[in-house]
């Protein structure tokens, strides 16, 4: 009897020790495994078209940088080695780190990172290499082509197997900066689709995270540690659809059971754009009315990470003109009431792109803004919109909500997006304004930091005379952790970059 007893409790203790040692692997893995969720919508998260927090988030760790910058824009090395001025010739001269590889084995060289400097211009598609590198010399002789070759920029030359120069049309000081984003990080042309901006599958860096794992249908992208970094979890794994997965980090969401971490300055500013292919929008009448009928600081109340926006460049920026935004609802609707075209008795649906409209804390100030343009005589209905891109056709949508990114070093950059037929910001502008042009150049054409905080005043006035943007609200970059997970987030001094690689997990 004593001897079946003893077997019994070899038995539970056994099927005991087992169940422990199952929750002691569950635990591993899950320490070994950062989940994240990412908003979600119809677009892969590294795609062009979806939100610039969700592409920076999930190629930032796969694609790694060239350079980093520091909340004091001080600038490190990334994957360059060395950046450096040569004043004999007047470039900028970029090295890569020695025996740098892609994730698929083969070799960094030069010419890799020549392309890659390159490949947005091939496109017929509005791009942001535009706004960032459209000053390389020699730039235009690639514009309309379909297939890159090196040396077909007179700006870039290969020196050696690590080593380009670089010459810019005019002076950038802050060109180093441009480079501080994972989008302008060094590729394989091998893993592009023609027009060298689609991923033939997912995205192949030499960063410090490679893709062991992509399900666009589950909606999940695996990414495991190829190179040692602190405290960095071995495996990140970015969901785009529901899952049952635990989830220790939510990127631009506030979820259940999550602390609030939002950056120190603002990321971004939320404005309205107008769209210059419409009469209505195009007269100034209209865009002042606007302007006259919002009330900044009830868009922004009650929510930690909203701010008021008074103009077109976030606070932290210099050559800001701080005008005085008062609403009058009464020189608004008289405004309104002069606009030919415009019919007071409709409502004119407005898009939101990645708006939050749905969440009952972040997408509260939709309902706000219906509420103030109604009561000077406007009535729209605000939608999220799954468009990235304002479609060229619409002729009759009078404006969109949208958000453009407050982390760049040079505002001139913002300034930038607001000219040109390649603009990811057409139509919300009026094309070949003479007037803009021409301070636009003497802006890219100073050679002193005075003369150009003056230059982008001048700028700034005129976008806001002319009431082009109608600027909302500025706005923190938000993420949401487990605090029963997640042990540190790290350094997070990326703008709209969350380094999610950073984190460190219990």
């Amino acid at each position: 009897m004593r001897f079946f007893l003893y077997i019994a409790l070899g038995v539970i203790m056994l099927v005991a020790q087992t169940t422990l040692d199952k929750k002691a692997i569950a635990r591993t893995i899950a320490k070994d495994r950062m989940n994240v969720l990412l908003p979600l919508g119809k677009e892969l998260p590294f795609s062009k078209d979806a939100p610039v927090d969700t592409i920076y988030a999930t190629i930032t760790p796969i694609l790694g940088q060239l350079i980093y910058t520091s909340n004091s824009y001080d600038l490190e090395p990334g994957l360059l080695e060395s950046f450096s001025w040569d004043f004999e010739n007047s470039a900028y001269i970029l090295k890569l780190k020695p025996n740098l590889h892609f994730h698929n084995g083969r070799k960094v060289t030069s010419k890799d990172l020549e392309f890659s400097l390159l490949r947005g211009f091939y496109s017929s598609r509005p791009s942001f290499f535009l706004a960032f590198l459209n000053n390389i010399k020699g730039i235009d002789a690639i514009k309309g082509k379909k297939k890159f070759a090196s040396g077909q920029v007179s700006g870039i030359k290969v020196i050696d197997e690590r080593s380009i120069s670089v010459k810019l049309n005019e002076p950038n000081p802050s060109f180093l900066h441009s480079l501080a984003r994972a989008y302008f990080s060094v590729v394989p042309i091998e893993a592009f689709g023609s027009n060298y901006e689609t991923w033939n599958e997912y995205p192949v860096g030499a960063g410090a995270y490679k893709v062991s794992e992509f399900n666009s249908k589950a909606g999940k992208l695996i990414l495991t540690r190829v190179k040692k970094s602190g405290e960095s979890p071995k495996e990140i794994a970015f969901y785009f659809k529901k899952t049952t997965e635990p989830i220790d980090i939510e990127l631009s969401s506030h979820g259940e059971n999550k602390k609030v971490v939002s950056s120190k300055r603002s990321a971004s500013l939320t404005g309205i754009y107008f769209n210059f292919n419409s009469s209505i929008a195009s007269n100034i009448n209209f865009r002042k009315a606007i302007d006259l009928a919002v009330d900044r600081n009830e868009l922004a109340k009650d929510v930690e990470i909203y701010s008021p926006a008074d103009e077109f460049l976030a606070k932290h920026f210099w050559g800001r003109i701080k005008p005085k935004k008062e609403k009058d609802i009464a020189v608004a609707n008289s405004l309104l009431k002069k606009v030919k075209g415009l019919d007071l008795s409709k409502t004119y649906k407005i898009p939101v792109f990645n708006g939050k409209l749905s969440d009952p804390k972040y997408g509260k100030y939709a309902k706000r803004l219906e509420s103030q343009l109604q009561k000077s005589g406007l009535k729209v209905k605000l939608f999220e919109s799954n468009d990235k891109k304002f479609p060229e056709s619409d002729k009759t949508t009078l404006f969109r909500l949208a958000s453009l990114g407050a982390d760049v070093a040079d505002p001139i950059i913002l300034f930038g997006l607001l000219r040109g037929k390649n603009s990811p910001l057409k139509p919300h502008f009026p094309l070949n304004d003479k007037k803009y042009e021409d301070l636009f150049l003497k802006a890219q054409h100073t050679t002193t930091l005075d003369q150009r905080v003056m230059a982008i005043k001048n700028l700034s006035n005129y976008l806001h005379d002319e009431a082009w943007v109608v600027p909302l609200f500025e706005k923190k970059l938000l993420v949401s952790i487990n605090p029963n997970s997640v042990k540190d987030t790290g350094l997070q001094d990326g703008g709209l970059t969350f380094f999610v690689e950073r984190t460190k997990l219990k």
